[in-house]
């Protein structure tokens, strides 16, 4: 696979993390969520599995941003909100410069 090209962001989500959850949090099925959660933000996000990134919490799945080659902070995902909370991190993200 080539090098994240300038105007592509990337969502890294800790496959650690998604085997870790509970059944009910369907967390197999989270990469698809997440993925229909950024479709309407009008900017191509591709949602892809990692390794595990450190973080490890319980209950949560760690998904780290990548936008032209740097990385942002790792974010922690609560499974029921299907990634909404990397909507913020998306519009400002940490990697940004003013």
């Amino acid at each position: 696979m080539g090098e994240t090209s300038t105007g592509e962001t990337r969502a890294q989500v800790c496959h650690r993390c998604l085997m870790r959850l509970e059944t009910s949090a369907g967390g197999v099925d989270l990469p698809r969520r997440i993925r229909a959660t950024l479709a309407g933000r009008g900017e191509a996000v591709r949602v892809e599995l990692t390794g595990c990134l450190g973080w490890c919490p319980v209950g949560r799945v760690s998904v780290q941003l990548r936008r032209a080659g740097a990385f942002s902070d790792v974010v922690l995902l609560d499974p029921a909100r299907d990634g909404a909370e990397l909507l913020t991190h998306l519009s400002c993200p940490s990697t940004e410069t003013p």
